[in-house]
Protein backbone atom coordinates (compact mmCIF):
# COMPACT_ATOMS: atom_id res chain seq x y z
CA UNK A 1 0.00 0.00 0.00
CA UNK A 2 2.99 2.51 1.05
CA UNK A 3 4.91 1.64 -2.16
CA UNK A 4 1.55 1.87 -4.65
CA UNK A 5 1.07 5.63 -2.45
CA UNK A 6 4.73 6.32 -3.45
CA UNK A 7 4.13 6.22 -6.83
CA UNK A 8 0.85 7.85 -7.36
CA UNK A 9 2.90 10.56 -4.95
CA UNK A 10 5.64 10.81 -7.80
CA UNK A 11 2.88 10.54 -10.28
CA UNK A 12 1.64 13.79 -8.95
CA UNK A 13 4.67 15.07 -8.66
CA UNK A 14 6.16 15.04 -12.37
CA UNK A 15 2.17 15.71 -13.58
CA UNK A 16 2.68 18.97 -11.49
CA UNK A 17 5.98 20.04 -12.76
CA UNK A 18 4.54 19.25 -16.24
CA UNK A 19 1.83 21.65 -15.55
CA UNK A 20 4.48 24.55 -14.31
CA UNK A 21 6.88 24.22 -17.27
CA UNK A 22 3.89 24.12 -19.71
CA UNK A 23 2.89 27.45 -17.88
CA UNK A 24 6.26 29.11 -17.83
CA UNK A 25 5.75 28.98 -22.25
CA UNK A 26 4.62 31.83 -24.01
CA UNK A 27 1.85 31.88 -25.90
CA UNK A 28 2.25 32.82 -29.79
CA UNK A 29 1.64 36.06 -30.69
CA UNK A 30 2.08 37.02 -34.09
CA UNK A 31 1.42 40.04 -35.94
CA UNK A 32 -2.05 40.44 -37.08
CA UNK A 33 -1.19 39.82 -40.88
CA UNK A 34 1.65 40.69 -42.77
CA UNK A 35 0.39 43.96 -43.82
CA UNK A 36 0.77 45.00 -40.18
CA UNK A 37 4.18 43.68 -39.50
CA UNK A 38 5.14 45.45 -42.55
CA UNK A 39 4.09 48.61 -41.55
CA UNK A 40 6.33 48.37 -38.45
CA UNK A 41 9.08 48.29 -40.21
CA UNK A 42 8.06 51.26 -42.33
CA UNK A 43 8.01 53.14 -39.30
CA UNK A 44 11.54 52.36 -38.52
CA UNK A 45 12.99 54.24 -41.34
CA UNK A 46 14.26 53.97 -45.30
CA UNK A 47 16.90 51.76 -43.86
CA UNK A 48 15.03 48.97 -42.80
CA UNK A 49 12.29 49.39 -45.41
CA UNK A 50 14.14 50.47 -48.58
CA UNK A 51 12.58 51.38 -51.91
CA UNK A 52 10.57 48.53 -53.35
CA UNK A 53 11.89 45.87 -51.10
CA UNK A 54 9.31 43.14 -51.37
CA UNK A 55 7.99 41.39 -48.09
CA UNK A 56 6.81 37.85 -46.83
CA UNK A 57 6.13 35.97 -43.68
CA UNK A 58 8.93 33.23 -43.37
CA UNK A 59 7.53 31.95 -40.00
CA UNK A 60 7.31 31.82 -36.10
CA UNK A 61 9.97 30.36 -34.51
CA UNK A 62 10.22 28.85 -31.10
CA UNK A 63 13.31 30.02 -29.00
CA UNK A 64 13.56 28.57 -25.28
CA UNK A 65 10.32 29.62 -23.84
CA UNK A 66 9.39 32.36 -26.28
CA UNK A 67 8.50 33.00 -29.48
CA UNK A 68 10.27 35.06 -32.15
CA UNK A 69 8.18 36.08 -35.65
CA UNK A 70 10.31 36.40 -39.00
CA UNK A 71 9.82 37.77 -42.36
CA UNK A 72 11.64 38.42 -45.68
CA UNK A 73 12.16 41.30 -47.58
CA UNK A 74 13.53 40.84 -50.82
CA UNK A 75 15.61 44.18 -52.22
CA UNK A 76 14.60 43.87 -55.81
CA UNK A 77 16.50 46.76 -56.80
CA UNK A 78 20.12 46.21 -54.96
CA UNK A 79 20.03 42.57 -54.70
CA UNK A 80 20.03 40.92 -51.14
CA UNK A 81 17.53 40.47 -48.39
CA UNK A 82 16.25 41.61 -44.72
CA UNK A 83 15.71 38.57 -42.33
CA UNK A 84 13.64 40.69 -40.38
CA UNK A 85 12.54 39.88 -36.53
CA UNK A 86 10.10 40.52 -34.36
CA UNK A 87 9.73 39.41 -30.44
CA UNK A 88 6.28 38.27 -29.48
CA UNK A 89 4.89 41.09 -28.16
CA UNK A 90 5.18 41.49 -31.32
CA UNK A 91 7.60 44.47 -32.06
CA UNK A 92 10.10 45.16 -34.66
CA UNK A 93 13.59 44.57 -33.59
CA UNK A 94 15.60 44.82 -36.37
CA UNK A 95 16.93 42.83 -39.24
CA UNK A 96 19.79 40.96 -40.81
CA UNK A 97 21.07 41.37 -44.17
CA UNK A 98 22.44 39.02 -46.21
CA UNK A 99 23.14 37.78 -50.05
CA UNK A 100 21.00 34.48 -49.28
CA UNK A 101 17.46 34.57 -48.84
CA UNK A 102 15.55 33.48 -45.36
CA UNK A 103 13.69 30.25 -46.79
CA UNK A 104 12.75 28.10 -43.37
CA UNK A 105 12.99 28.28 -39.52
CA UNK A 106 13.77 25.85 -36.72
CA UNK A 107 12.97 26.22 -32.99
CA UNK A 108 14.61 24.99 -30.35
CA UNK A 109 14.89 23.99 -26.14
CA UNK A 110 17.25 26.85 -25.73
CA UNK A 111 17.84 28.98 -29.19
CA UNK A 112 15.87 28.42 -32.99
CA UNK A 113 17.46 29.57 -36.26
CA UNK A 114 16.28 31.48 -39.59
CA UNK A 115 17.27 29.01 -42.29
CA UNK A 116 18.57 30.52 -45.61
CA UNK A 117 19.12 28.82 -48.46
CA UNK A 118 22.54 28.72 -50.32
CA UNK A 119 22.10 28.25 -53.41
CA UNK A 120 23.97 24.98 -53.70
CA UNK A 121 23.41 21.41 -52.70
CA UNK A 122 25.14 19.00 -50.65
CA UNK A 123 26.57 15.77 -51.68
CA UNK A 124 23.46 14.15 -50.94
CA UNK A 125 21.82 16.70 -53.73
CA UNK A 126 19.97 18.12 -51.29
CA UNK A 127 19.28 21.81 -50.63
CA UNK A 128 21.71 23.40 -48.53
CA UNK A 129 20.98 25.79 -45.62
CA UNK A 130 23.04 27.72 -43.06
CA UNK A 131 21.47 29.14 -39.52
CA UNK A 132 21.13 32.18 -38.54
CA UNK A 133 20.49 31.44 -34.85
CA UNK A 134 18.11 33.25 -32.95
CA UNK A 135 18.70 33.05 -28.45
CA UNK A 136 15.91 33.23 -26.36
CA UNK A 137 16.90 36.82 -24.97
CA UNK A 138 17.11 37.69 -28.88
CA UNK A 139 18.89 38.33 -31.56
CA UNK A 140 23.18 39.27 -31.72
CA UNK A 141 24.90 41.65 -32.80
CA UNK A 142 25.68 39.78 -35.75
CA UNK A 143 26.86 36.11 -37.38
CA UNK A 144 28.64 34.29 -39.78
CA UNK A 145 27.18 32.86 -42.76
CA UNK A 146 29.73 30.64 -44.90
CA UNK A 147 32.88 32.83 -43.06
CA UNK A 148 30.89 36.08 -44.08
CA UNK A 149 30.17 38.38 -41.55
CA UNK A 150 26.31 39.19 -41.12
CA UNK A 151 25.19 42.07 -39.30
CA UNK A 152 21.99 42.71 -37.33
CA UNK A 153 20.82 46.04 -37.75
CA UNK A 154 18.72 47.09 -34.39
CA UNK A 155 15.46 48.71 -34.94
CA UNK A 156 16.43 52.81 -34.05
CA UNK A 157 14.88 53.17 -30.20
CA UNK A 158 12.75 56.35 -31.00
CA UNK A 159 11.08 54.53 -33.74
CA UNK A 160 10.24 51.15 -32.09
CA UNK A 161 6.76 50.11 -33.35
CA UNK A 162 4.81 47.31 -32.15
CA UNK A 163 3.01 45.72 -35.25
CA UNK A 164 -0.62 45.43 -34.71
CA UNK A 165 -1.64 41.70 -32.76
CA UNK A 166 -3.19 38.94 -34.50
CA UNK A 167 -5.66 37.08 -33.00
CA UNK A 168 -5.74 34.65 -30.22
CA UNK A 169 -4.72 31.67 -31.32
CA UNK A 170 -1.79 33.28 -33.18
CA UNK A 171 -3.17 33.05 -36.74
CA UNK A 172 -2.65 35.32 -39.19
CA UNK A 173 -4.45 35.85 -42.54
CA UNK A 174 -1.15 35.74 -45.05
CA UNK A 175 0.00 32.11 -46.27
CA UNK A 176 -1.05 29.17 -44.43
CA UNK A 177 -0.90 25.04 -44.75
CA UNK A 178 -3.29 24.31 -46.96
CA UNK A 179 -3.61 20.91 -49.48
CA UNK A 180 -1.63 21.05 -52.79
CA UNK A 181 -2.21 19.44 -55.63
CA UNK A 182 1.11 18.83 -57.49
CA UNK A 183 1.16 16.25 -60.81
CA UNK A 184 -2.19 15.34 -59.20
CA UNK A 185 -0.57 14.22 -56.08
CA UNK A 186 -1.85 15.94 -53.14
CA UNK A 187 0.71 17.53 -49.80
CA UNK A 188 -0.17 19.69 -47.44
CA UNK A 189 2.13 22.49 -47.39
CA UNK A 190 2.61 26.18 -47.15
CA UNK A 191 3.38 28.87 -49.83
CA UNK A 192 6.91 30.63 -49.32
CA UNK A 193 7.42 32.59 -52.54
CA UNK A 194 7.09 32.11 -56.64
CA UNK A 195 9.51 33.39 -59.05
CA UNK A 196 10.67 32.35 -62.56
CA UNK A 197 7.87 30.19 -63.32
CA UNK A 198 8.49 28.27 -60.14
CA UNK A 199 6.60 28.22 -56.80
CA UNK A 200 8.47 27.57 -53.69
CA UNK A 201 6.39 25.91 -50.22
CA UNK A 202 7.44 23.86 -47.81
CA UNK A 203 6.36 20.87 -46.41
CA UNK A 204 4.18 20.41 -43.20
CA UNK A 205 5.72 17.09 -42.43
CA UNK A 206 8.89 17.54 -43.10
CA UNK A 207 9.30 21.18 -43.06
CA UNK A 208 11.28 20.53 -46.43
CA UNK A 209 11.66 23.84 -48.96
CA UNK A 210 11.01 22.86 -52.64
CA UNK A 211 10.34 24.96 -55.38
CA UNK A 212 7.86 23.23 -58.17
CA UNK A 213 6.92 24.54 -61.21
CA UNK A 214 3.48 26.43 -61.77
CA UNK A 215 2.45 24.24 -64.39
CA UNK A 216 2.61 21.45 -62.60
CA UNK A 217 -0.24 22.51 -60.30
CA UNK A 218 -3.97 22.66 -59.74
CA UNK A 219 -6.20 25.25 -61.07
CA UNK A 220 -7.19 25.45 -57.64
CA UNK A 221 -3.91 26.33 -56.81
CA UNK A 222 -2.70 28.56 -59.61
CA UNK A 223 -5.87 30.91 -58.40
CA UNK A 224 -4.76 30.74 -54.58
CA UNK A 225 -0.70 31.96 -55.27
CA UNK A 226 -2.22 35.24 -57.35
CA UNK A 227 -2.94 36.79 -54.48
CA UNK A 228 0.92 36.73 -53.29
CA UNK A 229 2.20 38.09 -56.44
Amino acid sequence: MKRALGIMMVGALVASMATTAEAKSEKKNTPKNTRAAEEAVKAAGAEHFPEKMKFRKVGSLKAGETYFHIYCGVLTKSGGYHAIVFDNTPTYLGYYKTQYEPVNYEGGSKEGAILVDMEDSDEDGNTRYEKIRIKETGPTDGTRIDSVAVKFFKAPEKKVVKAEEGTASGEESGPVFREWTINKTGVRAVYVSQTFGKVTLRAEASGAVKAFPISSLSDEDKEYIKQFK
